[in-house]
């Protein structure tokens, strides 16, 4: 081939690659100028990567709590990654996603690929019409009844909790993680309630659970990274094929709770304590494949209870003449509730409420949604207003005065979500909570490891954790 031909292709291929550049350069433009065009205040994307700048540097609860500072509007539009996203931040608008016009915002933004049945298949991720299915056959594990049952466990656990801070942290001196006992705590109540399997990993018994769980709240940069993608870049954790639990992970729970199945198929007991049975049943109704399962995870956070706390729990305690308080008990204890709701308002595990406009929605008389288009409800920005919340950095169990779990406060409270999507698992967590609280702090007070102590956000963890798990001083009361 002579020079002049040469000449002539290395300028076509130059005029392409110029005129894809180009062509690239027009489209993320005209992407970046969705809001712009619609009279949307917006935060001002990076290209390409939008306003994800933020992940793997500071934790998803503080980016949405910076940005209703930046933008105190009723809604705001930010870019994850090419992809528009509006963010609604006012009760009026939180309600009208969530509940009022909740068929059209019936299903989650993140990624549920089929590539991944534990993390495709549960319930907080699979999308309709197997959601409501799913919804409706679970939904009789979390009844008052079943969780009075489930309380006498809880309280068993929480007692195996007690022991074990009196025998590592008291007696032995060791360090405390908070993060890492309250796994441990959640994952032995799991595996009772779940799979029937009755192993405390409090006292350092192996638990199957625990190989789990552990997996599930250790954060580093690639298991961020990857959750990340999961929870804001759908498409490309389609195109990764990431997932929510690993491989060995996934195959070690299929082989449990087939394992627990094939036992009580051989010696004919059942238990309708655990969700084994309810699982069978939601198989035969639903049409599941044979591989799914069911997440139930819980995270706990221990606030510091004054005085007050702790005289409600003696209090109870002597008029019941009891030494450990029941399901009825427990939520009596309205100081108790107000401290959990505090905590759940203050440091909320999920800073937004995502879905998916599946039809094109006119959300106020200058806003129209387009079909496709994720709306995220920014839970940060309700929950740290000082319209509803005076002095919201401040942690008041007084706002709530008369605690209940079921009242949103007229959509400023909203921890668990609302609507026909609101966590199922609410009661059941929260009773977790409940009675690991009233024990603990019965037998303990806690303090701060320093003057000066401070519980930082973890910024690889996708739900709100503590970096480095967070420690305390457990003091006997005498």
């Amino acid at each position: 081939m002579d020079v002049s031909k040469m000449n002539t292709i290395t300028q076509y291929l130059f005029v392409a690659a110029v005129t894809a550049f180009l062509l690239l350069c027009w489209v993320i433009v005209r992407k970046y100028d969705y809001f712009k065009r619609r009279g949307i205040p917006y935060a001002k994307p990076i290209p390409l990567i939008g306003n994800l700048g933020f992940v793997m540097r500071i934790s998803v609860t503080d980016f949405f709590l910076e940005l209703s500072k930046k933008y105190p509007t009723d809604y705001v539009g930010i870019f994850l990654g090419l992809q528009p996203t509006l963010v609604v931040q006012t009760p009026e608008l939180a309600r009208k996603i969530l509940v009022k016009d909740y068929d059209n915002f019936e299903d989650r933004y993140l990624y549920s690929g089929h590539a991944d049945p534990l993390g495709s298949l549960n319930l907080f991720t699979v999308k309709n019409p197997i959601w409501s299915s799913m919804r409706q056959e679970l939904t009789p594990m979390f009844t008052s009844s079943r969780l009075r049952k489930l309380t006498d466990l809880m309280n068993g656990n929480a007692s195996e909790l007690v022991l074990r801070v009196q025998r590592n942290f008291i007696e032995k001196k060791e360090s405390v993680n908070l993060k890492e006992i309250f796994s441990m705590y959640t994952s032995d109540t799991v595996a009772y309630t779940v799979f029937g399997i009755r192993i405390s990993r409090l006292n350092d018994q192996d638990s199957p659970l625990w190989y789990i769980t552990s997996h599930m709240v250790k954060w580093n940069f690639w298991r961020g990274l990857e959750f990340s993608a999961i929870f804001f870049l759908p498409v490309i954790a389609k195109l990764l094929r990431l997932k929510f639990f690993s491989d060995g992970a996934t195959e070690y729970i299929r082989k449990l709770f087939w394992n627990v199945v094939e036992e009580r198929k051989k010696t004919g007991i059942s238990s309708d304590k655990d969700l084994v049975n309810h699982l069978l049943r939601l198989k035969e109704n639903v049409k599941l494949p044979a591989e799914s399962g069911s997440q139930l995870a819980d995270e706990l956070m221990l606030a510091q209870a004054a005085e007050k706390l702790f005289k409600e729990i003696d209090t109870a305690l002597k008029e019941k003449g009891k030494d450990i308080l029941d399901y009825d008990n427990l939520l009596e204890l309205k100081y108790l509730t107000a401290c959990i709701s505090e905590t759940m308002r203050k440091n909320t595990p999920v800073a937004y409420l995502e879905r998916i406009s599946k039809n094109r929605y006119k959300l106020t008389d200058d806003v129209v949604i387009e079909k496709g288009i994720p709306v995220f409800v920014n839970v940060m920005a309700i929950h740290r207003n000082e319209k509803y919340y005076p002095e919201p950095e401040k942690w008041r169990p007084e706002r709530f005065s008369n605690p209940s779990d079921n009242d949103n406060k007229q959509f400023t409270f909203l921890p668990f979500g609302e609507g026909p999507h609101f966590c199922i698992g609410k009661r059941y967590g929260l009773m977790q909570v409940r009675t690991a609280l009233a024990q603990l702090l019965h037998k303990y007070r806690v303090e701060p490891v320093t003057d000066k102590y401070e519980l930082k956000a973890d910024p690889y963890a996708v739900l709100l954790a503590p970096a480095n798990g967070g420690s305390v001083n457990f003091i006997p009361r005498t």
